[in-house]
């Protein structure tokens, strides 16, 4: 808006300028001045600056009594625009309680396959590594210590247990590491994704030696929001980190138009940018730090805080941190109200403009056909100035 106003503040004087001078050549400096004010005043865009300060600082405080933290009043204009909606699948539209399902051991026992996977997990920060560890521990199975220890971002973790290397990841990168996976436990992947399952292998030395599935099961809340996305005529996309398989799983149980998998934080970014270049205007929901890129992309970033997550760079500000997912709707409702009342005000002060700038160039004529001085034109302009701010108090 501020752009907007310095233009039209520029234009004015001109016009102001031009038209005061012409004024003097033709009847004098008194004329000049009389006319100069009048223009002065009729062209303000007072009302038009005023359309949405008053507005938008009521919606804010709105959002504020929700205990939402919100960056700026922007936020709220740019929510107001928003056609798509992504969300990260895991822990937000799936509940985050992974439990294990199945134990698909080959070449060892079931609980030697999920205690060597859980030996390996033990430093691990993935919520599937404390998950298969937390399950080994409950069935109080041996651990056994692990030295050179590693964790891959998006793919797993690998240590050496008495020498022999051994990873647990997804079984795509255990593959990527040439490590030799039978057509049986291949087979046994793609079954347990197909239910909606995570499948994470575990190799030993160059031969892979089991799989144990984990799942987590859709959250209600989010089955309902994402219903409410669809009857408000919302595009909604899932973002993921699973198998596509795993994803699609999902998704067929779920109001979502497209979803997207085997995502890494980058891959997650250049989704929301690829859907901005398509003329989308989106806002990105999530929950963890690798939904941070995707968020940081967005038009709109929704950080759903549990406190598992803390941003502890000030510099990095979410347009929204709400704490419960159904606060969306409510925020986007303030975002349309304000909008709606933001654009009745600036029709009122597009009025004010069609209402007091003709008789104000009809000053210039030796014989105006309405009489008009500065004195009108400042009533014309506080009569509308007030009708603005009793229709801004309307966001209450």
């Amino acid at each position: 808006m501020l752009p907007k106003i310095k233009m039209y503040l520029i234009l004015e004087l001109l016009m102001t300028a031009v038209i005061g001078g012409w004024q003097y050549y033709q009847k004098g400096a008194d004329s000049a001045i009389l006319v100069g004010i009048t223009i002065l005043i009729s062209f303000s865009p007072f009302c038009l600056a005023l359309s949405s300060p008053i507005v938008l600082r009521l919606a804010k405080r709105m959002i504020n009594a929700l205990d939402i933290k919100i960056a700026s009043t922007d936020s709220i204009v740019n929510l107001s625009t928003i056609n798509t909606v992504a969300i990260s699948m895991n822990n937000i539209v799936t509940d985050g309680n992974y439990y294990v399902t199945d134990l698909v051991p080959e070449g060892l026992s079931q609980s030697s396959l999920l205690a060597f996977a859980a030996s390996v997990e033990q430093e691990s920060t993935h919520v599937l590594g404390r998950k298969i560890l937390e399950t080994a521990e409950h069935r109080k199975l041996n651990i056994q210590p692990i030295s050179a220890f590693r964790e891959v971002p998006n793919c797993g973790v690998e240590g050496l247990m008495n020498g022999m290397p051994i990873r647990v990841g997804r079984p795509r990168w255990i593959e990527d590491e040439g490590v030799r996976i039978s057509a049986e436990l291949l087979t046994k992947v793609d079954q347990l994704a197909a239910r909606g399952k995570t499948p994470v292998m575990l190799s030993m030395g160059k031969m892979a030696r089991g799989i144990i599935a984990l799942k987590d099961e859709i959250d209600d809340d989010a089955r309902t929001f994402l219903g409410q996305l669809k009857q408000i005529g919302l595009e909604t996309v899932m973002l993921s980190g699973d198998p596509k398989k795993t994803v699609n799983a999902v998704a067929k149980h779920i109001s979502i138009d497209s979803f997207r998998a085997a995502l890494s934080p980058e891959d997650k970014a250049r989704e929301i940018q690829l859907l901005r270049a398509r003329g989308k205007f989106v806002a990105m929901i999530g929950k963890e730090f690798r939904d941070l890129p995707a968020l940081l992309n967005a038009d709109v970033s929704v950080l759903l805080v549990d406190g598992n997550f803390v941003l502890t760079n000030g510099d990095i500000k979410m347009d929204f941190e709400l704490d419960d997912l159904q606060k969306f709707m409510d925020i986007r409702q303030i975002a349309e109200k304000a909008r709606s009342i933001i654009k009745q005000n600036k029709q009122l002060a597009y009025l004010s403009w069609i209402c007091l700038i003709p008789p104000s160039l009809m000053m210039v004529l030796d014989s105006p056909l309405i009489p008009f001085n500065p004195f009108f034109a400042a009533v014309g302009v506080t009569i509308f100035t007030i009708l603005i701010i009793i229709n801004s108090f309307r966001m209450k």
